[in-house]
């Protein structure tokens, strides 16, 4: 059987989840090649996963015969050069969320830049995003954005339960919170691109989308598309109460938020809200709800209650996983059976291969990441003006 030829660039936690998921598909995927910016950690990522290639960069990786797709794992930062290179070398590319970002890259004098306007943030957003798209269509690549929610089964469910009920679908809720990523990079405007919104409301975000997408194309053959955004965003770790107290969640931020809030307004009058926060302790919580003309549905991600358990101490249950952020094995707990498959990794991988050998297209591409990218960053803009903001 014919098998695409993938080459990682990055060699951190997103490229071992995309690895496992490689793994999962390995009758129609065959990882070929992995590059990373210090080549000890490729060569060490190379070895634990049995990949025969180290890439000395991701220029030499793009270019090689050797390799289909690009896979980009890098931090936000550096997925223009890699997605460019990789169109140029007319590679199909994977890129791991979000798409792309501001980084004040027209600025270099500037350290803090989570200060610097962001409707400037906004404009020089929308430039990137032209030139990706460009280079992308030109070079005939399949582009495929790995938000890996749209493929959760969980939402693919809740599309069958919508497509056999022909519901108005009124509100979407949805929220990614946990309680603050370990990541140095994630500190920082320069290097994230922004905080909790960009991070982790990038995926409810882009799965709330991808529904109203589906619920359009399902009644009317198009898309129904976020017209407007009002949100808030805040630095609650940074309250005046809480110095010289004990404080279990990330408190570390340099220039970004770690709360968030966005409010959606689509074409057909419908709304959407999004909790995205770095202050939730308990595990991440990964959630949406539905509310129809015909019924609701409640699709509960990360945690659920499939398994329950109770330990006295955080010692019982030893090095056996839980759940990711959980902060204690202690007390009452939602062992999950099988998080990496609920959170819709293997699926999404399947579907990106498929779509290379068929030449059909992804669930999750271009347009996804897009609009995705012109709602968060809209809803910075509403948050710093303190108004509704349309996304054009």
């Amino acid at each position: 059987m014919k098998k695409v030829r993938i080459g990682i660039v990055g060699a951190g936690f997103i490229a071992k989840i995309h690895m496992a998921a490689f793994r999962e598909n390995h009758q129609i995927v065959d990882v070929v090649g992995v590059c990373s910016g210090h080549r000890e950690n490729a060569e060490r990522f190379a070895r634990e996963y049995g990949i025969p290639r180290v890439f000395d960069n991701f220029e030499q990786l793009c270019a090689s015969s050797e390799i289909d797709v690009v896979d980009v794992c890098t931090p936000t930062n550096l997925h223009d050069a890699v997605i460019i290179c990789a169109a140029d070398n007319h590679k199909h590319i994977i890129c791991e969320k979000p798409l792309t970002g501001y980084f004040g890259e027209d600025k270099p004098g500037v350290e803090d830049v989570g200060l610097l306007s962001k409707a400037h943030m906004f404009e020089k957003v929308k430039e990137k995003i032209s030139l990706l798209e460009e280079k992308i269509n030109k070079s005939g690549s399949k582009f495929m954005y790995a938000e890996n929610w749209v493929y959760a089964p969980a939402v693919e469910k809740m599309k069958r339960m919508m497509k056999v009920s022909d519901m108005v679908v009124f509100e979407l809720r949805a929220e990614c919170s946990h309680s603050g990523s370990q990541a140095a990079y994630s500190r920082r405007w320069k290097t994230s691109g922004g905080g909790s919104l960009m991070r982790l409301g990038s995926h409810p975000i882009a799965t709330v989308i991808h529904l109203k997408h589906y619920e359009g194309f399902m009644r009317d053959g198009k898309p129904i598309k976020p017209v407007a955004v009002l949100a808030s965003v805040g630095n609650v770790t940074k309250m005046k109460t809480l110095q010289g107290k004990p404080c279990y969640v990330v408190s570390s931020w340099h220039d970004v938020e770690d709360w968030s809030v966005v409010v959606l307004e689509f074409e057909d009058g419908s709304r959407s809200v999004v909790f995205s926060t770095d202050v939730s302790l308990g595990g991440v919580k990964n959630r949406i709800e539905l509310f129809g003309s015909k019924g609701m549905i409640i699709a509960n991600i990360t945690p659920n209650n499939s398994m329950v358990a109770f330990a006295p101490n955080e010692n019982v249950w030893g090095d056996e996983y839980i759940s990711e952020k959980l902060e204690t094995k202690a007390g009452y707990t939602f062992p999950s059976p099988d998080e990496f498959w609920t959170r819709g990794y293997p699926q999404e991988m399947k579907d990106f291969a498929c779509a290379v050998l068929e030449g059909k297209d992804v669930l999750s591409g271009f347009q996804l990441a897009k609009e995705t990218m012109l709602v968060m960053y809209a809803a910075y803009v509403s948050a710093e003006l303190g108004k509704k903001i349309f996304i054009e």
